[in-house]
């Protein structure tokens, strides 16, 4: 049986592939790793929401699309371990394409409520920690060591339109299911 875990962070230390060296757990690269984890839990859960709560021909392509953006995430975090390469501007403009599919027929008037179901309310919480990975990303990448990370132009470029493509889908899964509802200034 293979061991979960290894002690080896009881002390508050883990290893940094990018720096080939144990840091804490608590700098802001490894901070910038958590929130890229996050999320993509987050969006994991809305897959599942989805899978769960919407009908087929709806659920099929969110499932679809979401998937791409926890496989895209995973290569966002071996960036940040110093590989190069994995992500460019082809994914920008499929993020791209993928909230423009989702915004289709869709008008916005001022804010909306991040409500309607919960595959929408979750979409939008997936939005929300991408969007505070995307703080975090900046904070490390001002620190010495984020000098280090490679193709960080196209990390935040990548995270920017993730952002907006969850905020896309959850638009139009309240659309096609409660409506939206709009904030009121």
């Amino acid at each position: 049986m293979v061991r979960l875990y290894t002690r080896t962070g009881d002390s508050g230390e883990t290893m940094c592939m990018l720096l080939r060296r144990r840091i804490r757990k608590d700098h802001p690269l490894i901070e910038a790793l958590g929130s890229i984890d996050e999320a993509n839990s987050f969006i994991g859960l809305a897959r599942a929401t989805a899978r769960e709560e919407l009908d087929a021909s709806l659920a099929e392509r969110l499932v679809g699309d979401l998937e791409y953006l926890q496989r895209l995430l995973f290569r966002v975090g071996f960036t940040f371990s110093g590989k190069q390469g994995l992500i460019s501007g082809d994914d920008v403009s499929r993020l791209e394409e993928i909230a423009d599919s989702y915004m289709e027929g869709i008008e916005l008037r001022l804010f909306i409520l991040p409500s309607g179901t919960r595959t929408s309310a979750s979409l939008h919480v997936a939005r929300s920690v991408v969007r505070r990975a995307e703080r975090e990303i900046l904070r490390a990448f001002s620190t010495p060591e984020g000098q280090e990370v490679p193709d960080k132009e196209a990390i935040l470029r990548v995270v920017n339109r993730m952002s907006d493509a969850l905020f896309a889908m959850a638009a139009h899964v309240t659309v096609k299911t409660v409506g939206l509802e709009y904030v009121s200034i």
